[in-house]
Parts: C-alpha cells; sequence; structure tokens
C-alpha cells in the first residue's frame, strides 16, 4: 500500500515538474518576445530619429570647392566682358577689335567670330555683361554703344550632350556722346522690348538713352555727379535703376522712371568704392571698398507713412584681405563672388551673410572673373591668358543658424524680422526659412487648445469619478471616449468649412459665452451644494445635471440675445472693424479661437480618459477617512484626491499636450496657415506639423526646402522628446512625494 502511494506521488511530481519546466520555458520565450518588442520599439524610434537627422543634416555642411584643371583662354585676353555658356564649354568675348569670340575652354581655340556691325574705323573701349550672361553691351572709341546678344543651345546624342550652339544677334549702335569721345563706361540692359543703355565718356556725366517699346526710338538724356567727382562705377538694375560710384567715395542711385529722379546720394568715405554689381533680380546693391568690406543696399519704406523708399544698408559681410577689385553675382540664387586685389576669391551669400567657401589663390593675378550660370563653378581669366577653373558644390547656400532661429533681413523688409516664405513665383526670389514662426505657431495652437481642454477635461473627469453614479459613470466615459475615434480631419473639415464661419458671424455671443457658460455652471453646481443633504439623498443619482445642463445652456441663449446688442452699444455695430481701428488687430475667420475650440476637443478624450483612471485609482479608504472627518465631497476631491492623483493628471495634461503639438489636419483646415507672430485669438498660425503637410508637395528631392521641412520634423521630434521627458521627472517626484497615501 505504501509503495503505490509512493508511486503515485512520485508520478504526480514528475509531472508536475514536467509542467513547470513547461511553464518556466514559455515564460523564457515569453520574455524573450517582450523584450525583443521593446527593444524594438526602442531601435525604431532611435531609426526614425537618426534619420530624419540624416535628412536635416547636410543643411549645416559647408560647401565643397575644389580647384580644377587650368585651361587655355589666351585668345580672350584683353576682352572687355566675358560670359559662358551654363554648360562651361564656351566663352565668348568682346575684344578691343570690335570682335565676339567663342572659344571652347576644351581647346582654347576661337571657334566663331561675330564683327560688330556699323563699327567702321572705331574700335571697343568698354564692355559689360549682364548677370545672365545673354546680354552684352559694347562702348566704341567715337562715343557709340550698341547691344549684343548671346544665346546657346545644347546638342544632345543619345541622352548625351556632345555640343553647345550659339546664337549671336548685335543691334545697331546708338550714338551715346554727340562728341564723339571714347566710352570708358558702359552698361544696358532690356526688358518687355523696353531698353535702356547708359555710358561715361567724360568725368562727371552719365549718358542715358532709353526707349519704351521696341519700336519706339531711343531719348537722351545726362545726369551728373559732384563737382570734382569723377565717375568709377556704373550699374543698372533692370530698366529703372541706375547706380554710380566716384573717386571720391560718393554713391549716387537715380530713379528712372517717367522722369528721372536722383533717389540717393550719400558719401562713403574714407573708403572709396572699387567694385560695385547688382545682386540677382536687381533690388539689392553690392558695393566693394579699397578697406576690403562688401556691404549690400536696397530700397525700402523704414516706416508705413514713409513718402518713397530709402537707400538702407541691410548686410555688411566679413572683409577681405585686400580691396575689392571685383563683385559677379550668381544667377541661380543670392550668393555672389569677391574677387580681392591680391587674388582671393570668396564666395558669399547675400541673404545669410555666409562666406560659403573660399577659393585657393590663382597662380598669376586675375585680369576677370566668372560665376558658371549653374553656380557650379568659377572661372577666372588670368593675365597671362591662363583659365583658371574651381568648381563648387554649395547646396544650400541661404541656410545658416541665423537665418533659422534668428532675425535676418530680407529684401523689402524695413528691419530684419523672422519670416517664414518657402517658394516664390519666379527663381529671383529670395527664399525665407525662419523656423521661429512655424515654432511659435506650434506653441500657441497648443496653448489656446490646451486653455479649452484642459479645464473641460479635468472637471469632467473630477464630476464622473468623484460625484456621479456609477450608473451615470458607466454611460459618461463611453461616450467621451467615442470622441477620441473621430478622424482628426473631420473635426478639421466641420471646423474650417462650418464653425469658422458661424463663429466669424456670431463672434460677440461667442466671447460672451466663455464668461456666461463657466459662471452660470458654477452657480450651477453651488445651488445644487447648497440644497439640504435630506433633499439630495431623495433626489435620483445624476439629477444634478438636471440643473447645470440647462443654466449652461442659459448662458448659450443669453450670449446669442445679448450679444448683438452689446456689439451695437460697445463696438459701433462692427466688432472686427473696432478691432483693426482701435487695437490694431486683423480678423481671419479661420483663427486661433477655431483652433482651440476643434483641437480642444480632440484633445479632451485623451485628457479626460487618463485623469479619470487617475481619480478612480485613488483609495477609497483615503476619501472614507477624509469624508469621515467632517470634509464635504468638494472638499475630500480638491485636498485629497487631486494631490493624490497629481502625477496621473500631469501625465494626462503632458500627453494631450503632445497630442496638440503633433495635430496636422485640424491647424491645417481649420486657420489661415499663415506664419505670423501674433498671440491675438483672432488671427491664426502656421504650425511645424501642418507647414510640412503644406510644403512637402513643393519640396524637390535633395533641395534646401527639403531638408529644412526635415529640420522642422526634427524640431517636432525634439519638442515632444523634451515635453515627455520633462513630464515623466515631474510625474516621478509626484510620485515619490505621494507615495505613502
Amino acid at each position: 500500500m505504501n509503495e503505490v502511494k509512493t508511486e503515485t506521488v512520485r508520478q504526480r511530481m514528475h509531472a508536475a515538474s514536467g509542467r513547470i519546466a513547461r511553464v518556466k520555458a514559455w515564460d523564457r520565450v515569453a520574455r524573450a518576445v517582450i523584450t525583443m518588442g521593446g527593444l524594438g520599439v526602442v531601435a525604431s524610434v532611435l531609426f526614425i530619429f537618426l534619420f530624419i537627422l540624416g535628412e536635416a543634416w547636410p543643411l549645416f555642411q559647408p560647401a565643397t570647392a575644389s580647384k580644377l584643371a587650368s585651361a587655355d583662354a589666351s585668345v580672350l585676353r584683353g576682352a572687355l566682358a566675358l560670359g559662358v555658356d551654363e554648360y562651361q564649354r564656351k566663352l565668348f568675348g568682346l575684344m578691343p577689335a570690335g570682335i565676339l569670340n567663342i572659344s571652347s575652354i576644351e581647346t582654347g581655340r576661337i571657334e566663331r567670330e561675330e564683327k560688330l556691325p556699323d563699327l567702321g574705323v572705331a574700335t571697343l573701349t568698354s564692355g559689360s555683361r549682364n548677370a545672365s550672361g545673354s546680354l552684352l553691351v559694347a562702348g566704341t572709341s567715337d562715343g557709340r554703344a550698341g547691344l549684343v546678344h548671346v544665346r546657346f543651345q545644347p546638342r544632345y546624342e543619345s541622352d548625351k550632350l556632345v555640343d553647345v550652339s550659339s546664337e549671336v544677334r548685335a543691334e545697331p549702335l546708338i550714338e551715346m556722346d554727340p562728341g564723339h569721345r571714347s566710352l570708358r563706361l558702359v552698361d544696358g540692359r532690356e526688358r518687355d522690348g523696353a531698353a535702356v543703355v547708359v555710358a561715361v565718356a567724360g568725368d562727371r556725366e552719365i549718358a542715358v538713352m532709353r526707349k519704351e517699346s521696341e519700336d519706339a526710338a531711343f531719348a537722351r538724356a545726362v545726369l551728373e555727379v559732384g563737382e570734382g567727382e569723377s565717375i568709377t562705377h556704373l550699374q543698372l538694375a533692370r530698366t529703372d535703376l541706375l547706380a554710380a560710384a566716384t573717386d571720391r567715395g560718393g554713391l549716387y542711385l537715380w530713379e528712372l522712371g517717367s522722369e528721372i529722379r536722383l533717389v540717393d546720394n550719400r558719401s562713403l568715405a574714407p573708403a572709396r568704392v572699387t567694385a560695385m554689381a547688382w545682386a540677382n533680380a536687381d533690388i539689392s546693391l553690392l558695393v566693394g571698398d579699397d578697406q576690403g568690406g562688401v556691404a549690400a543696399y536696397f530700397r525700402v519704406r523704414v516706416k508705413d507713412d514713409d513718402p518713397e523708399p530709402v537707400l538702407v544698408r541691410a548686410h555688411v559681410y566679413e572683409k577681405q584681405s585686400a580691396a575689392l577689385v571685383g563683385l559677379v553675382p550668381s544667377v541661380r540664387d543670392k550668393s555672389f563672388l569677391a574677387v580681392g586685389q591680391d587674388g582671393s576669391l570668396r564666395i558669399l551669400h547675400l541673404t545669410s551673410e555666409r562666406v560659403i567657401a573660399s577659393l585657393a589663390s590663382t597662380e598669376a593675378p586675375i585680369a576677370s572673373t566668372l560665376v558658371a550660370p549653374k553656380n557650379d563653378g568659377v572661372l577666372a581669366i588670368l593675365t597671362d591668358g591662363r583659365l583658371a577653373r574651381y568648381g563648387l558644390k554649395a547646396p544650400h547656400p541661404e541656410v545658416s543658424a541665423r537665418v533659422l532661429f534668428g532675425k535676418a533681413w530680407y529684401e523689402g523688409y524695413p528691419q530684419p524680422e523672422y519670416v517664414w516664405q518657402s517658394t516664390g513665383s519666379t527663381d529671383e526670389f529670395e527664399p525665407k526659412f525662419s523656423m521661429v514662426p512655424l515654432v511659435f505657431g506650434t506653441i500657441k495652437a497648443t496653448v489656446y487648445a490646451m486653455l479649452f481642454a484642459v479645464p473641460i477635461a479635468l472637471m469632467a473627469a473630477l464630476y464622473t469619478s468623484q460625484f456621479a453614479h456609477p450608473s451615470i459613470r458607466q454611460k459618461i466615459k463611453p461616450t467621451v471616449e467615442i470622441m477620441a475615434a473621430l478622424p482628426s480631419v473631420v473635426v478639421g473639415f466641420i471646423a474650417g468649412l462650418w464653425l469658422a464661419s458661424r463663429v466669424e458671424a456670431q463672434i460677440v455671443p461667442v466671447l460672451l459665452m466663455t464668461v456666461l457658460l463657466p459662471a452660470l455652471g458654477t452657480s450651477g453646481v453651488l445651488f445644487w451644494d447648497a440644497l439640504p443633504q435630506r433633499l439630495r439623498s431623495r433626489l435620483r443619482p445624476g439629477t444634478e445635471l438636471a440643473v447645470v445642463v440647462p443654466l449652461c445652456l442659459l448662458g448659450a441663449l443669453l450670449a446669442l440675445a445679448v450679444g448683438p446688442a452689446a456689439e451695437r452699444a460697445f463696438f459701433g455695430a462692427d466688432f472686427k472693424g473696432w478691432l483693426g481701428a482701435s487695437l490694431g488687430l486683423v480678423y481671419d475667420q479661420r483663427n486661433s479661437i477655431v483652433v482651440g475650440l476643434a483641437m480642444g476637443f480632440a484633445v479632451i478624450p485623451i485628457i479626460f480618459t487618463i485623469t479619470e483612471d487617475a481619480f478612480s485609482s485613488v483609495p477609497g479608504n483615503l476619501t472614507a477617512a477624509s469624508l469621515a472627518l467632517g470634509a464635504s465631497r468638494w472638499q475630500t476631491a480638491v485636498r485629497v484626491v487631486l494631490p493624490t492623483a497629481s502625477p496621473g493628471l500631469f501625465s494626462a495634461i503632458m500627453v494631450g499636450f503632445g497630442r496638440a503639438v503633433g495635430e496636422t489636419m485640424i491647424v491645417l483646415m481649420a486657420t489661415g496657415n499663415t506664419p505670423v507672430m501674433d498671440w491675438s485669438v483672432f488671427n491664426g498660425m502656421r504650425t511645424l506639423s501642418a507647414n510640412i503637410a503644406v510644403e512637402i508637395p513643393e519640396a524637390p528631392n535633395g533641395g534646401t526646402l527639403f531638408r529644412v521641412l526635415f529640420l522642422a520634423a526634427l524640431l517636432l521630434f525634439a519638442m515632444t522628446f523634451v515635453v515627455n521627458t520633462l513630464a515623466e521627472i515631474v510625474r516621478q517626484r509626484l510620485r515619490e512625494r505621494y507615495k505613502a497615501l
């Protein structure tokens, strides 16, 4: 008998040990799966961060410049104006003999010669080339000037560039100086059939020849600089601005309108202007001096009530090691080449004021320089006839830390500002990539959403967990949680197309509701709390809603009824007009009020759910002890439940904050997406997430905008990470503080 019992015990122990082994095996498997899942989540988040960082990082990488093999350009030695095609296959130049030579960079041989018509025995004494390189201006020894158009057309075979053909068209010469003196400075522009040619023969006088259309005749005008000054530089901007510099440091600017006006005249002494050019788009005037300094000027109305624009010095760049002898603008962006007398070559950017690249000094003095049309190279013809060539790779010259996070002075702006405006209608547009308005807009939208959502969600959670009958709680909580299932695009659609117009039509009643609804709702709660305990105990649970809800509805109806009368009495029946006239504020239909209501509606379920769980998790013995000591339900809720549940409450608010920060569709559809920096509730904003959604279709892969959008994503990632980290730190401290409870 004992042997049978022993055998049975052994079998049971063996079976039990087998089950324990299987449980332990499954436990190890589960632990491995959970561990791998957790590590996978961490790895995924880290991968996303590194991917975003990798896409944004090239913005801050320096440009690369390399010296290429030199070529022979002796056939263009002494040229008065030089140019290059966009593929860097052909060089062309105006020669003193009155010939336009086009040579191959590869072989150094002349491939085409074009004699200027009607030149006679005269020679060329001056020349210039516009920034795009397609228009040359030639000045002759007998006081005439002519326009020469040069075009290049690539030729492909099997999708491979094999050659570049040229097209040259020279217009008839124009008599600039009746005295037939030699022209020492000349410039010209054509635009929409209109043309302007300017020239200097003597010291003080500038001859201006203009025509308004292609078929019109040229009209002559003469401009003069100050007595005793001699003009050293002459630069046209489009067909309506003319800048001149003198040997005494004088800077003159004329407006070539229906009447020619001198709009600025200043002295830059003791510095003397040694180089001058208009930056791409002919808005900013670049001026270099004999002390190595470079500055940029443009015209702007400093004050809104200024009668006309004034010339301001907007940018000052790091000084060069020697006097400037040349400033060559790029035709692709706002960068330009600064050439020093000592052979130093620097690529700078107009807006960011960055030194994009410093090129190696040439082996011989520089006669003239060119920036390749594609902004991918620099060419310098040396006095010994060689062509020094540099390869340039500067994909993001307009980006710097100051442009992204500081104030930059943009063309047409009266002062440095934070501006986001990524694209324009032409390549001459000056991109503006300030992150500050987007970060500000993100914070603004979040703040207004949280101001609306937090009080409602917290009070609702407190009521549901501490005051509502369980039968009421079972209906309220699922109903609120269903709100979270509503797609944000639907909320944004309703807010943008329906709510915004209703708020605009009833703006004064809406503002009154922000006061009347809390006031009447609170009075209803106080009224219920003041009722005798015997009466309240006889009423059915949830009856308090029959007091509070009608009072809230009464507040809304009262606001709608009183609002129009209040608008007539206090705002002259036009609240939006009063905002502009009295406060200088602009009312946008899609504004922060609409965003606060719509995004707050989306955030409420998250905050409510987490907060209600935190309140419900407070041990019942704490509330029972408080009530037993004579505290009321409200005193217990405020002094016991709230402090005890504060870690969960804080977590709920931070989770809601993170939800609001990353919201895209509601902000995208419910605001005007204007990147303004204004706390006014009556205008909109542009957030980081909405900006990414708006701009990404227009961003070329690998371009500056593309990478700046990834930088915006990185900032959004960092903001969320920092907020959640701080929230966790605070939550742990609060938890440590109240753990004894």
